[in-house]
């Protein structure tokens, strides 16, 4: 949960935008892409049940095919976008 924390901390700081912001059920495509790199970042240490129930305890209910489908979306655009993966790795970073 710690981890989860970070990235979810350095995603807020990155976008400017508070939790509840990130977490609304908005679909500007500049949220949903911030709320994607959080599942891709978190991905990397917890499984994507993990990920669903901290988000449902946040108020944030998600189905785990959302959250694999963001998951998706970003390494499709890691790969594709030399600034997305630029910034995702600058996001990634945690210090323990």
């Amino acid at each position: 949960e710690y981890i989860f924390k970070q990235y979810l901390n350095n995603i807020l700081a990155h976008m400017q935008i508070t939790q509840d912001t990130l977490f609304s059920r908005s679909r500007a495509q500049e949220l949903v892409t911030g709320r994607n790199i959080l599942y891709y970042l978190a991905r990397n240490k917890m499984g994507v049940t993990e990920i669903q129930n901290y988000l449902k305890r946040s108020n944030y209910p998600i189905s785990q095919s959302s959250i694999l489908n963001g998951i998706n979306s970003i390494k499709k655009l890691k790969h594709e976008d030399a600034d997305y993966k630029h910034i995702i790795n600058k996001l990634e970073r945690v210090d323990i």
